[in-house]
């Protein structure tokens, strides 16, 4: 059949696990090397390896995440280093106010 696509696995240069990755910017309060550490840290330590690339850049407040995991989970661990993420909205607070309205 002409003008097939190619399965992933044979496109050259292509895995078959990149190609289900997603790329996350987040934007986190950081004020030093340690800060970005302390994220970078706990992202490749979580699920032994689902996150491939961390680039956490504290003077941008900028961490750049490449994994087969939803963005809900991985912006779950970046909150728990208690760094601060801008402009996510609070999950929490969302499912609060759902609730509140189907009382």
């Amino acid at each position: 059949m002409t003008g097939a696509i190619p399965e992933v696995s044979q496109v050259p240069g292509v895995q078959k696990d990149e190609a289900k990755l997603n790329t996350y910017h987040f934007n986190v309060k950081m004020t030093c090397g340690g800060c970005s550490g302390a994220v970078t840290k706990a992202l490749s330590k979580y699920k032994d390896g689902l996150i491939k690339d961390i680039e956490a850049t504290p003077v941008k407040n900028t961490v750049v995440v490449r994994s087969s995991l939803p963005r809900e989970e991985v912006l779950a661990v970046i909150r728990q280093t208690r760094k601060e993420v801008i402009g996510e909205p609070d999950v929490k607070a969302q499912a609060g106010e759902a609730i509140a309205k189907n009382l």
